[in-house]
């Protein structure tokens, strides 16, 4: 029987590739995907690291981090100014034998203003046939969710609820949301401090798996307050049993 597969998105803040993939060694993760990096490691599209810069001082980064999975980048089309800020590949899991166990789709995207749900949505609009080809993953910072306040739960921001009925309608749903089987808007887990404050509490970060592997989904876990202090975010660590 082929392990689960961990998946870990994580809004580093700042720090190379391979000193933030270093803070996350302890999860054991197979598949990596950084946001906010330092843009010194932002190299061509190649190798084990899928890198691209966003701006002169910030990148995001798709890593492969096990020997049981290979990354293929696939360039994104032009969809109006998301596809700097995303980065598509094809994962293909290997079993023990080093022969292919599983395949599937992987969109990391870290949303940007002044929409950021619509940014979402153009960046997995543009990938929309690979989406529907097969099993996809989309995962990354959306800045777009729910923010926490204790006994008081706030709307959803807006356009997040459009932005989860389009993932919806290509046969996607929140890992977060299916193990913890808690609607959108009453998530319990904090995702990112605003400006580094606890009692500003919001869940932005996500990871959208197959409708239907979501049963598969062994593991949804949220770093607490006090793990990972370089940044704002928590890094959420998925596990699934894709193969």
């Amino acid at each position: 029987m082929v392990k689960p597969l961990r998946l870990v998105t994580w809004n580093c803040r700042s720090g190379s590739v391979s000193a933030r993939l270093d803070d996350l060694a302890c999860l054991s993760p197979d598949i990596v995907f950084l946001q906010e990096c330092a843009p010194d490691e932002a190299l061509p599209l190649n190798g084990p690291v899928i890198t691209r810069r966003v701006n002169p001082r910030k990148g995001i980064a798709l890593a492969s981090v096990s020997d049981r999975c290979r990354l293929t980048a696939i360039e994104s089309p032009d969809n109006g100014g998301s596809a700097s800020q995303s980065i598509a590949a094809h994962v293909t899991q290997l079993a023990p034998d080093g022969e292919e166990a599983a395949a599937f789709f992987l969109l990391g995207v870290w949303a940007h203003p002044p929409d950021y749900a619509d940014d979402v949505v153009r960046a997995v609009q543009a990938h929309a046939s690979a989406f529907r080809a097969g099993p996809g993953v989309v995962m990354g910072d959306f800045n777009s969710g729910t923010r926490l306040v204790p006994g008081a739960p706030e709307p959803s921001t807006r356009g997040h609820l459009e932005l989860v009925r389009q993932l919806g309608a290509l046969g996607l749903v929140s890992a977060y949301h299916a193990f913890h089987r808690v609607d959108h808007g009453q998530e319990t887990h904090p995702t990112y401090y605003h400006r580094a404050k606890l009692a500003d509490a919001w869940h932005i970060d996500f990871c959208f798996v197959p409708a239907a592997l979501a049963a598969r989904v062994t593991s949804v876990q949220v770093g607490g307050p006090e793990a990972f202090a370089t940044s704002d975010h928590r890094a959420v660590m998925v596990e699934i049993a894709v193969g």
